[in-house]
């Protein structure tokens, strides 16, 4: 990395060094949820409103110097991954300190855990009907949703608490040790990206180095996975693990996998299935890594045989791994029902919540108060089936795309899009959502305005929550519902533009072209299949 670099380097542990400081002053700290709005965004007292102006101030910086690493790391010829990697965990460290920033949910989690362990079924009861002994840290508008994640999540959730219940040191202090657990498999996850995602991003022909800068040591990462415990993580680092291993593994030492192909699409598949067996959305991810394994599309002679196999061991071991956790736990498949729980809040950050949403603006202004539940209801279908149909199409581009030459790079960046838009197109929008895609879109974006927006996205969405766990989507609901609005509007205005067709030709040019200087001679096109023009002009006979 260059001497550049030195500078962005301790200015980023300097933001985070803020972050922290002010994490313990204004953060999501184990104590009850704040119970207004105005009390998360200006707290009790001047010691929350200091914390509050060290985290802003903490993430500018931190945001400014993972923005000049970039700059460092496009100018120099040849940067180490190492260095990159070395960066971010010196910026993830000071946050390993911190309580909880940006959001509440790593208590859910302890609660979903707690309930499990005392005999409930986190799918079928909440947190307030279960008697979670900390009820008070999660926000109200949680208490009684019941879990939305898979078996896995529950399992690690599970281990949390039974970890923390060892330590006779009252709730308080067994929460503090649950939500330290929690953070260590959230800090897997993306410790699981940084090993993976230089490998996947080789094979797709992308710098390791640019790819960890996107997909890894971002502030994102930091406030979301590393502060905020996310079960996001864990899906991020299973997804970039299974893309790796489907495209080509091999074993930390470095040397080819035992068994071949069939030993990689073990792997691969077994990763998928564990990654969705945390959360279900991760099942997005799977048919791009079944056509990595196989190595593109069946064609001809022995090639069904020769590449249907290695799928359909890669599909039996990511089915046969998500059963295991499925009957291990005595839940079923209940989380299936408890993912409507978590579209109850109307935000815009989600596309159609949002398209909704000023709809429903639109109703109460003619109105029709009443109908402004139905507008986000239906705007939500309507994004849903859009969803479907986009995936269809992704999923057929990579199927297309699966028989060039440039086939892992293909199918890996369809895999982003298609979980890019199951955020974008999802009925709520969290952050930390964003985290699986992005790291999976850094393997495969080399374009300087593709990387340049996705970096733009990644410092927004890390500043889209106030460190006490208030979401600013909360506090500009109607400007953020023409937002969206805009947004369409401007998509589809440059997607005409892009689509229309030129009617009118282009105006002949009549300006005349420069004689050369004497003794200069006139450059020529080339002009394939005939020799050059004589001294007159003319073409030799039989030219």
């Amino acid at each position: 990395m260059p001497d550049s670099a030195t500078l962005p380097r301790y200015a980023g542990l300097l933001g985070a060094g803020l972050l922290t400081g002010g994490g313990w002053l204004a953060g999501a700290l184990p104590g009850p949820a704040p119970a207004t709005r105005a009390e998360a965004l200006w707290g009790a007292g001047a010691g929350f409103r200091l914390g509050l102006f060290a985290c802003v101030a903490g993430l500018a910086i931190l945001g400014w110097a993972w923005w000049r690493l970039g700059v460092a790391l496009r100018a120099a010829d040849a940067a180490a991954p190492g260095r990159v990697l070395a960066t971010g965990a010196l910026w993830a460290a000071p946050l390993l300190l911190a309580p909880p920033l940006a959001s509440r949910d790593v208590y859910a989690y302890a609660c979903h855990g707690a309930l499990w362990l005392d005999g409930h079924d986190p799918y079928a009861v909440g947190a307030a009907a279960g008697g979670c002994p900390w009820l008070a840290t999660v926000p109200p508008v949680w208490h009684d949703a019941t879990a939305p994640y898979g078996p896995l999540a529950l399992v690690v959730s599970a281990a949390a608490v039974a970890l923390a219940r060892l330590l006779p040191a009252g709730d308080t202090g067994q929460l503090l040790l649950a939500v330290a657990v929690l953070r260590s498999a959230a800090v897997a996850g993306a410790v699981l990206v940084a090993a993976h995602l230089p490998r996947l991003a080789r094979a797709c022909g992308v710098d390791p180095a640019a790819a960890l800068w996107l997909g890894v040591a971002t502030p994102l990462v930091a406030v979301h996975a590393v502060a905020g415990a996310h079960h996001d993580a864990l899906v991020a680092g299973l997804v970039v693990a299974a893309l790796a291993w489907g495209a080509g593994g091999t074993v930390p030492g470095g040397g080819p996998v035992p068994g071949g192909v069939v030993a990689r699409a073990a792997v691969a598949g077994a990763a998928v299935g564990l990654a969705v067996a945390v959360k279900v959305t991760a099942l997005v991810a799977a048919p791009f890594v079944l056509l990595l394994v196989a190595g593109g599309r069946p064609s001809g002679p022995g090639g069904p045989g020769r590449r249907v196999a290695p799928a359909a061991v890669a599909a039996v071991a990511a089915a046969a791994t998500f059963v295991v956790f499925t009957v291990a736990t005595g839940l079923g498949t209940g989380w299936v029902g408890a993912l409507g729980d978590t579209g109850s809040l109307a935000q815009w950050t989600s596309l159609p919540t949002g398209l909704g949403m000023a709809a429903g603006y639109a109703l109460r202004a003619v109105g029709a108060p009443e109908a402004y539940d139905q507008a986000v209801a239906v705007a939500r279908a309507l994004g849903l089936a859009a969803l479907a149909v986009l995936l269809a199409a992704v999923l057929l581009r990579a199927w297309r795309a699966a028989a060039s030459t440039a086939m892992t790079r293909a199918v890996v960046g369809c895999c982003g899009a298609a979980l890019a838009a199951v955020v974008v197109l999802g009925p709520v929008v969290y952050p930390w959502y964003a985290v699986a895609p992005l790291a999976v879109l850094a393997a495969t974006t080399t374009a300087a305005p593709a990387r340049r927006w996705l970096a733009v996205a990644t410092l927004v969405l890390a500043a889209m929550a106030l460190p006490s766990g208030l979401g600013l989507a909360v506090l500009t609901k109607f400007p953020g519902a023409l937002l969206d609005v805009a947004a369409v509007l401007a998509l589809s205005w440059m997607w005409w533009r892009r689509r229309r067709p030129n009617r009118r030709p282009e105006p002949a040019d009549e300006t005349p072209p420069e004689r050369p200087a004497a003794g200069v001679p006139e450059a020529r096109p080339a002009d394939a299949g005939h020799p050059p023009a004589g001294p007159a002009g003319a073409r030799p006979a039989g030219g």
